[in-house]
């Protein structure tokens, strides 16, 4: 049985980066050397779009748009220690012409070819298969709608004036 121990569950914003054929990795430099799309974990304040651009351009130095979602996932080990969820974003670039950067210690960010991507470690293992689908399918992206809360709406509650419709 699964115990709450009140711990709030992780979540990281990505980015799924396409030009041309290829997509815009990070190579972990440690032994296991997997691979993993770039992002990171939203700082306090920060839209989950603004943190998957930051850490782009952190771990890489492109500057990127994240507008639309292009999938939610979640990670979850089997004896329940590690549990993860996943913003991952569509980008569009800013700049065709810039080349991604080595700018951490510990990664080193590549365009993969998409041919290529079962050829490598990349975590989570069955996100290869998400990605080649997500190629295939060509289906819209679920839109972003990023912080929709308001101060205004929560007046209403403590009686003040009626909520705005």
């Amino acid at each position: 049985m699964f115990s709450d121990d009140g711990a709030l569950v992780p979540l990281r914003c990505s980015v799924l980066f396409f030009r041309g054929d290829t997509l815009l990795l990070c190579r972990r430099t440690d032994p296991d050397g997997t691979w993993v799309l770039p992002g990171g974990t939203p700082r306090a304040g920060e839209s989950s779009a603004a943190a998957a651009r930051r850490e782009v351009l952190e771990e890489t130095g492109l500057h990127i748009a994240a507008e639309r979602v292009a999938f939610v996932l979640e990670t979850s080990d089997w004896k329940r220690t590690h549990h993860l969820i996943e913003i991952v974003f569509l980008a569009s670039e800013r700049d065709r012409s810039a080349v991604p950067e080595r700018l951490e210690e510990r990664l080193e960010p590549a365009f993969v070819p998409l041919g290529t991507l079962h050829k490598i470690k990349l975590r989570p293992p069955p996100l290869t298969g998400y990605i080649r689908g997500f190629v295939r399918s060509q289906r819209p992206t679920g839109a972003y709608l990023g912080n929709l809360w308001r101060p205004e709406d929560d007046e209403h509650v403590q009686g003040d004036r009626p909520p705005r419709h």
